[in-house]
């Protein structure tokens, strides 16, 4: 429960919290020395790592509360997170970032990102290097030298006191290019086609298959538990394009699982698939006892997620 309510980074998130990044931030081991201090905000969230040793002067509580997420596989996992949450995340040794993200902390255009800018996220970065960008092939205002005047150089003199705005630019596209596809804002997204489904219409009882790849809220969403230690997650993106194009058109199909002695070992599992009244379309279904040499638990769920495998491949 501590774990849990240490890692709700909403709104709510208690003030104690905040003192215990600090001091897990202070109790490091010696190989995270060269980490500056005023970037380590979260080793939930970063590449560096907080002290688990009993002979570190960790406090205690915290101690056990590092050690129980160790024990239940306490970490991020998802096939997708939605913009908001990518951009929410620190961009210095963001923890999914390529390793030489580090070698771009001390340089004078990060100290200037660091302390005259306070770049601190993912989407300070992009916003600071968006005039980098060209949009339809077309340029915007900013010219590439260190003395442009476009209006975004100049606000950034004015408000930073920043002498080379176009190389903090630089620096921060440099940072958001050490992010893989998945945890990069800039890059395609499986939410780009996802539609506005929470907004879908629907009937008296009826449930909406969530088809949703991204995981969504804020960064307190990303953690699973009882993860894999063995298994790395992925950083590729999951891109489903599922909005119709052209002539196509979406087609309401209604699936339902059922399983008789469920739990049992006599148990056996169908599956019905309806597209509407005397449609050719429509089936029932047989959950196999084995598919591929391996056995199926026969359940209600195995076969209804088999009727929307076979529905989804006609």
């Amino acid at each position: 429960m501590w774990l849990k309510r240490y890692l709700a980074f909403g709104p709510n998130r208690p003030l104690w919290a905040f003192v215990a990044d600090a001091l897990l931030a202070n109790n490091t081991p010696a190989s995270e020395s060269n980490v500056p201090m005023d970037i380590r905000t979260n080793c939930y969230l970063q590449s560096w790592t907080t002290s688990t040793s009993t002979r570190s002067s960790q406090p205690t509580d915290l101690l056990k509360m590092i050690k129980t997420g160790q024990k239940y596989g306490v970490r991020i996992e998802g096939l997708a997170f939605d913009w908001n949450i990518l951009r929410d995340m620190p961009i210095w040794h963001h923890i999914s970032a390529d390793p030489k993200i580090r070698r771009l902390t001390n340089s004078s255009a990060s100290n200037c990102l660091r302390f005259k800018h306070n770049l601190q996220t993912v989407g300070e970065a992009e916003d600071l290097a968006a005039p980098l960008i060209r949009v339809n092939g077309v340029q915007s205002q900013h010219r590439f030298n260190g003395h442009c005047e476009c209006r975004d150089c100049t606000e950034i003199r004015e408000l930073t006191d920043c002498e080379h705005p176009h190389h903090c630019m630089l620096r921060a596209e440099e940072l958001l290019d050490t992010l893989p596809p998945k945890w990069d804002p800039r890059a395609e997204k499986p939410e780009d086609y996802e539609g506005n489904y929470p907004n879908f219409s629907r009937r008296q009882e009826e449930n909406i298959f969530d088809y949703r790849l991204t995981t969504t809220g804020d960064l307190s969403d990303l953690f699973r538990v009882f993860t894999d230690k063995n298994h790395t997650p992925v950083n590729e993106t999951f891109v489903r394009r599922v909005q119709p194009e052209g002539n196509e058109e979406l087609i309401a199909v209604a699936t339902d699982g059922s399983c008789m002695n469920n739990g049992q070992d006599t148990a056996i599992a169908g599956a019905g698939i309806y597209f509407a009244k005397d449609d050719l379309r429509d089936k029932s279904l047989k959950l196999p006892q084995m598919a591929g040499g391996t056995k199926l638990t026969q359940s209600n769920q195995a076969a209804e997620l088999l009727a929307v495998k076979t529905q989804g491949h006609p």
